[in-house]
């Protein structure tokens, strides 16, 4: 078992134009700046905040090489189980995931979904 905490369904909260990825447990890092890893067509692939690496999708097969990653300012909340990453910044775009969807992710094939915030 990853000692990582691991996303379990991300909001894409249209409002304030961010992705807030909730966890299945609490994350030791507290507000700050994270890198966004981000693939082909604008994929978040994952983010690393303080010591932890939340993987959010694999990249698409034959693009691994078309990844680039960002940094961002990034909040926690709810119990440091709820991070909030911006979806655009200086140069890079997040476009998928882009909400009411799920996919699968890693060795073991966990489910990750996302849903559009309609408040």
């Amino acid at each position: 078992m990853s000692r990582n905490p691991e996303v379990t369904r991300i909001v894409i909260d249209l409002r304030r134009n961010e992705l807030v990825l909730e966890l299945d447990r609490p994350l030791a890092a507290a507000d700050g700046v994270a890198t966004i890893d981000i693939g082909a067509s604008g994929r978040l692939l994952g983010v690393e905040v303080g010591d932890a690496y939340l993987a959010t999708a694999d990249p698409v097969p034959g693009s691994e090489l078309l990844g680039r990653s960002a940094a961002s300012s990034v909040r926690v909340t709810a119990g440091r189980q709820r991070l909030h990453v911006p979806r655009k910044g200086a140069g890079w775009e997040i476009s998928f995931p882009s909400g009411n969807q799920c996919w699968r992710i890693g060795d073991d094939g966990r489910t990750v979904c996302s849903v559009v915030e309609s408040a």
